[in-house]
């Protein structure tokens, strides 16, 4: 028999930023504490740092725009980073990417907002990686639906409270999230909210 064990469990705030080493095997675990709140999330080989995520390579070899169980992030040497193991929510998005101040300005007319790549590049900052090499990302718990005829859109999250999402380390990958600090779309409702994130591995006993 298997137990959940808990290696870390830390709240993170709204507008907040999360990184952590993750050894092979062991689980991330993203906790969506009051719904409808969207989580940057980025993972960098621990091994080699110029290894990172590349949603492209992802997308291309799940054959899959929309995230699921089962569903493999995939680095820019398309070697497997982290898999989705387990998802009560079921609506990510891969296309958005991080928000940040130059998109805020050229979108919403306002200069120097908190943001996403901000936060990302904030949480590498201890394993120094710079703001030009945080890689693309995948926003948990976004919703972003691609209409029929090609046509993208960001609309409130499905995310309810208590919904988590779980990523099974196929390597070991540092791992970073952003809790989104968006406030000029519907992307979090328009109201930030706190994440957990939570680092656990399977043991017997």
């Amino acid at each position: 028999m298997e137990q959940m064990k808990v290696l870390r469990e830390e709240t993170v705030e709204p507008a907040g930023h999360f990184a952590a080493e993750i050894h092979k095997n062991q689980v991330l675990r993203i906790v969506d504490l009051e719904g409808q709140q969207v989580a940057d999330l980025v993972t960098v080989s621990a091994a080699n740092l110029a290894e990172k995520l590349s949603v492209m390579n992802t997308i291309n070899l799940n054959k899959q725009v929309f995230p699921r169980v089962g569903y493999v992030l995939y680095s820019d040497e398309a070697r497997a980073m982290m898999t989705i193991v387990s998802d009560t929510c079921g609506v990510h998005d891969m296309l958005a990417g991080a928000c940040s101040s130059f998109t805020n300005e050229k979108r919403y007319g306002v200069k120097n907002s908190r943001n996403c790549r901000d936060n990302l590049a904030a949480a590498l900052k201890p394993w120094g990686v710079a703001w030009k090499d945080v890689p693309f990302n995948m926003n948990v718990f976004m919703n972003c639906p691609v209409g029929a005829d090609g046509n993208w859109s960001i609309q409130a999250p499905k995310s309810k409270a208590g919904d988590y999402i779980d990523f099974r380390a196929e390597m070991d990958v540092i791992a970073a999230f952003s809790n989104c600090p968006q406030i000029y779309n519907a992307c979090n409702a328009f109201r930030l909210k706190p994440l957990k994130a939570v680092i656990y591995e399977y043991s017997a006993y």
